[in-house]
């Protein structure tokens, strides 16, 4: 009798452990006095930028979270991973940050493509993910209640243009360039979609790969199109390249371009062929600003919006973990609960669909080497 008391003691001691060791969404990171974010991003490679302004958005505002008190006397911990922009490396770092269950949050990744590879391996581990970049507006419309953005999607952006182009500016004939990725093939739908809708005709539609560094091609059907202007659905360093290949080779045209370009380095990699691009962006407001001028004073440069939507992002996580606990699922209820959260973006919340709500749009136009503020 007493050997099996003890067996049956030692079964249910071991099914404590493995209970107490079990990565559950509802467990995972509970108590300690951190609160760690993973911010996942290009981190090397052509796209580094990006993952730098994710990681020194995200930074600056646990610093100023943690200064004030932290969250509930919990320190934000910034971790900071490399996915290298690859959809292969993005699921093995979506692993190992789902299985790490020290980690609560996740915020990132780059592109639409290394979101959706990343999205069903968070979903699995119970992690929230907040998007500060990709911008397919159907990653947040799959009913994965795991995942949120605080950035805008590209329908909105791409539509903006498409109507400055055709309704306000008279421009009825446009060339497209798009990058043949998830990203540049759904914001050129949208901006296709618009420009057609607004009466206008899209007389090139050219796709190209994201190594490609070499747009000969499509710069001679360019010139044989009659375009009044060119919309490129593309990344700063693809879309400098391809304005400056063409303007050397003699084209004379208006471009506009997709947000992704905003980065300082379009126009140091693409030099006075690029002075006169026209890009569209959320309005800001003052705390965008407020922001913004933190990050010039410690940076010594203008940020990009991703430095905004990282600081936004962090701040939102910090309050889900007020509001619903620290917790994984603590973290995910909360941000389903946040409504007008005062945030670097200003007034933060999320529609039905866990997607940050935007209405209205600003341009921008590089002159002198920077983005300005350009009115129509």
């Amino acid at each position: 009798m007493n050997i099996v008391r003890s067996r049956l003691l030692a079964l249910v001691l071991a099914a404590a452990f493995i209970l107490v060791g079990c990565d559950i969404g509802g467990l995972a990171g509970a108590g300690g006095d951190q609160i760690k974010i993973a911010v996942v991003g290009p981190m090397s490679g052509d796209a580094a930028t990006y993952g730098q302004d994710f990681v020194r958005g995200a930074q600056m505002a646990a610093e100023k979270i943690n200064a004030a008190g932290g969250v509930d006397g919990k320190e934000i911990v910034i971790e900071q991973f490399d996915d290298r922009n690859d959809t292969t490396e993005t699921a093995n770092i979506a692993q190992r940050i789902g299985s790490d269950s020290s980690i609560l949050a996740s915020m990132g990744h780059f592109t639409s493509s290394t979101v959706y590879a990343a999205m069903p391996i968070y979903k699995a581990n119970g992690l929230p993910l907040v998007v500060i970049s990709a911008s397919d507006p159907k990653i947040t419309q799959q009913g994965n209640e795991w995942v949120f953005r605080v950035s805008p999607t590209n329908d909105l952006g791409a539509q903006a243009t498409a109507d400055l182009l055709v309704q306000q500016l008279g421009l009825t004939r446009i060339a497209t360039f798009y990058l043949n990725t998830d990203f540049g093939k759904s914001e050129h739908q949208y901006f296709v979609e618009r420009v057609q809708q607004n009466g206008g005709t899209i007389v090139l539609d050219e796709p190209y790969q994201p190594d490609t560094k070499d747009f000969t091609s499509g710069i001679i059907k360019l010139k044989n199109a009659g375009a009044e202007a060119v919309y490129l659905s593309s990344y700063y360093n693809d879309a400098a390249l391809l304005i400056k290949q063409a303007v050397a080779s003699g084209v004379q045209t208006r471009w506009f371009a997709s947000a992704a370009i905003i980065s300082n380095q379009f126009p140091e990699v693409g030099g006075e062929a690029v002075e006169g691009v026209i890009t569209a962006r959320v309005a800001q407001g003052e705390n965008w600003e407020a922001v913004a001028a933190e990050y010039r004073q410690k940076y010594g440069a203008e940020p990009t919006p991703f430095v905004i939507y990282a600081y936004a992002a962090t701040q939102a996580i910090a309050e889900a973990a007020r509001q619903g606990g620290a917790t994984r699922d603590g973290i995910r209820q909360g941000l389903e609960a946040i409504e007008n959260l005062d945030t670097a973006i200003g007034p933060l919340s999320f529609d039905q669909n866990r997607q940050a709500i935007y209405t209205e749009f600003e341009f921008l136009i590089v002159q002198d080497g920077q983005f300005k503020p350009w009115t129509p």
